[in-house]
């Protein structure tokens, strides 16, 4: 089963920010970068630990390498377990926590119908193509955040969902949302432990996988865990929006920057499912460069008074072709993420 495209306008509601808080938020970018460029060096690749070699480019001060063996895109430097914590748990860091939280129960529901619900609807779809009935099923999400997926997979009236997480924050907001006590904190050297003994049947994994400093223990636990079947994850893609941040140096960095110190590319996913004998069972390729590229131009616009003006008429010119330029890229799997549903072999 393979999907390409999404419409782009429940992003646009959801992201306001990036155009409004861009300063704020590129700054805080960089203050990342700079805490991730006093790491050590990386000198293997992320995901096959290939040795890496020629330095590809350099954006904000950072090196990224391409790795000969599976082509992953690697930062130069380690994600050491001071940068991880730094990013996902001390209180006083910026980190994912306030970017995906908010503020009251409709904001939330909103954020699940418009995001999470369309994530859940493709698993659904690709397990029943399976054969399988997905509502009677069991399910534990990986990396949880305020418990947006899990809260999908209820709607949807698969009961049997919980959710992990290491940031005490998220997972006070999420019970807060979520009836039950579904989401469980854990701290970040216990999630390969977790996943050994988890008992679900489906385990997801939306956004997470670049974000553990070795992501091939967790799914070498996974693959090892026999109650596990299916596993359903999404990852960000070395895609056309890179470049676009190479050149927009002065607009906040969605895709490379921050947390995220790497990027898979389809031969690296390759390279890891062979690996842990995963089998490709249904993919969602879709992205946000299109929509990228006409924030980095309006960002731009805005920034210079000579042409502040123009913003309005260049969102007139792009709103109705953006979904469609999109999807030409999405068709040849050159999008910013794809979502794939693998079938565990043992």
């Amino acid at each position: 089963m393979q999907r390409y495209g999404k419409p782009s306008l429940p992003l646009l509601k959801h992201k306001r920010n990036f155009f409004e808080e861009n300063d704020e938020i590129l700054a805080e970018q960089k203050r990342v970068l700079k805490l991730y460029a006093a790491q050590p060096r990386r000198s293997q690749c992320k995901n096959c630990h290939c040795k890496l070699q020629e330095i590809a480019f350099s954006k904000l001060g950072i090196d990224y390498l391409i790795c000969p063996n599976c082509g992953h895109l690697n930062g130069g430097h380690e994600d050491t377990d001071a940068f991880v914590a730094q990013l996902y748990i001390n209180a006083d860091s910026k980190s994912l926590a306030s970017v995906y939280r908010v503020e009251d129960i409709e904001a939330y529901q909103r954020r699940v119908a418009d995001i999470y619900l369309p994530k859940i609807d493709f698993l659904i779809e690709a397990l029943r193509e399976e054969g399988l009935s997905p509502l009677d099923l069991s399910y534990a999400d990986l990396g949880a955040g305020s418990g947006y997926l899990v809260q999908a997979f209820l709607s949807r009236g698969a009961e049997k969902a919980i959710g992990y997480e290491v940031s005490l924050s998220q997972v006070a907001f999420a019970n807060a949302m979520i009836p039950g006590e579904r989401i469980r904190l854990h701290s970040l050297d216990e999630i390969s432990e977790i996943a050994k003994a988890l008992c679900a049947d489906v385990v997801t994994l939306i956004g997470v996988l670049q974000h553990l400093r070795h992501p091939e223990l967790l799914l070498r636990s996974l693959q090892e865990n026999a109650n596990v079947r299916y596993l359903y994850f999404s990852v960000p893609i070395f895609s056309p929006c890179i470049f676009f941040e190479m050149v927009f140096s002065s607009v906040m960095q969605r895709q490379l920057s921050g947390g995220h110190t790497h990027l898979y590319t389809e031969s690296s996913i390759d390279w890891f499912c062979n690996k842990f004998g995963f089998k490709r069972v249904a993919e969602w390729w879709f992205g946000t460069d299109m929509f990228d590229l006409y924030r980095s131009i309006g960002v731009s616009l805005r920034q210079a008074p000579e042409t502040g003006s123009m913003c309005e008429r260049w969102w007139e010119i792009m709103k109705s072709a953006i979904d469609e330029m999109q999807l030409a890229l999405d068709r040849r799997r050159l999008s910013s993420e794809v979502h794939m549903l693998v079938k565990l072999k043992r």
